[in-house]
């Protein structure tokens, strides 16, 4: 039987509806208004303790003023307010030399460094047929002074850039070999970069990496098709000391290595997680192992983690660094550009790295009485590869025992 409700109840329940948006919109309206004029409260103090800031400076300050340093300068005061660790302003010059390095040629003098402990800059990797080469320069050196400024802590990042710029462009650099100083200009050109070494280690292949770049992933794949070649039967990936932030290029490189799968997964600002990238069905069916320690950071965590969610591949070393977060550029109106945590990542397994790094499964310090980047690679020093060969070589007699079994 159905029921009629009467003309005025209908309009009552209909003004009562109207009566509850009317109420739930006012209240949003509120609350986003009371946000608003708080946000333009805060912004009108910000401005008015920087032009208060700005009077004192034009009125007092026996120096000069120099408006592009300074408006770089709050820039990066801004940047450093936020707390974010990883985030940093660069100028327009600054983001040039840094897109340069994203792909597989750039120009420069040819040298990837890292801060020694007293805040020189340490030499680790020199590329062949570079300006650095040319004036033989070689891993373990100490960068001392770059065109008369001296090298600190505070100051690694700013002279580590200065060793781009334009082709045809000179540097010059103070560097200390053992307990002799030499001074050396260099002119900066375009270069090829090698991020890939491979080396047989009898019937294991060794691949060394030295950074990674937009071309990484064709080099994982052409010199695993070259190992191949050579009769490789099981593979080393030493990604010690390799940071990057290139996730595009962790994925394909996972894309080669794994099977059909999600290998990365993204979470955003709001929590949400999802997935970021994935792997086709065809993949390496080869015993790996991947070589990392504590300054493995980066994406290139993540491809440790994915190998070893996954169980295709075996850890050895120590914990990488435990930074999984992502960071994005937005490029200014001027051609300088901001750099901002936007997300963390997850392997596989949906677990993340960050703050905690990768562990490993065969925990092995390397030899305190030996410099690791002059040795690295080096059977008779390195016993984290020695460690990583016996893992690598147990797995291919154990796969050979296996298929003997059951075939």
């Amino acid at each position: 039987m159905n029921k009629k409700i009467s003309l005025g109840a209908a309009i009552a329940y209909m003004a009562i509806v109207a009566a509850v948006v009317f109420c739930l919109t006012m209240f949003y309206s509120e609350n986003r208004y009371n946000s608003m004029y708080n946000n333009i409260i805060e912004r009108e103090r910000e401005y008015a303790l920087l032009s208060e800031i700005d009077q004192y400076a034009r009125s007092h300050y026996a120096g000069e003023l120099e408006e592009e340093t300074l408006r770089a300068g709050i820039a990066s005061g801004y940047i450093s307010g936020l707390g974010d660790p990883y985030a940093r302003f660069l100028t327009d010059r600054e983001y040039e030399a840094y897109q340069q390095t994203e792909s597989q040629r750039y120009v420069g003098i040819g040298v990837v460094t890292d801060l020694d402990v007293d805040g020189y800059i340490r030499v680790r990797t020199v590329y062949p047929q570079s300006p650095a080469a040319s004036a033989q320069m070689q891993a373990g050196d100490l960068i001392v002074s770059v065109d008369d400024t001296a090298a600190t802590k505070d100051n690694y990042t700013e002279l580590v850039g200065s060793f781009r710029g334009a082709a045809g462009t000179k540097v010059t650099l103070i560097y200390r070999r053992d307990t002799e100083e030499r001074t050396v200009e260099l002119t900066r050109r375009e270069i090829d970069i090698p991020t890939i070494s491979t080396t047989m280690l009898e019937n294991v292949a060794y691949l060394r990496f030295s950074s990674i770049t937009n071309n990484t992933s064709q080099h994982l794949e052409a010199a695993i098709r070259q190992a191949s070649q050579n009769g490789a039967t099981a593979l080393i990936f030493d990604i010690r000391g390799i940071e990057s932030d290139n996730v595009t290029v962790i994925g394909n490189m996972l894309d080669i290595l794994l099977g059909k799968m999600t290998t990365i997964y993204q979470e955003d600002a709001s929590g949400i997680s999802q997935e970021l990238m994935s792997s086709d069905e065809s993949e390496v069916e080869l015993p790996m192992v991947v070589l990392a320690d504590n300054t493995t950071a980066g994406t290139t965590e993540l491809f440790a983690q994915a190998l070893r969610d996954t169980g295709k591949a075996r850890t050895v070393g120590e914990t990488t660094f435990g930074k999984g977060t992502q960071q994005s550029f937005y490029k200014l109106k001027n051609g300088s550009a901001i750099y901002l945590t936007v997300a963390r990542y997850a392997g596989p397994s949906g677990e993340t790295y960050d703050q905690v790094g990768v562990p490993a499964d065969y925990e092995i310090h390397y030899s305190a009485d030996m410099d690791k980047f002059l040795t690295m690679g080096d059977l008779e020093y390195d016993n984290q590869l020695r460690k990583a060969l016996e893992i690598a070589s147990t797995a291919v007699k154990t796969e050979t025992a296996n298929a003997q079994a059951n075939g």
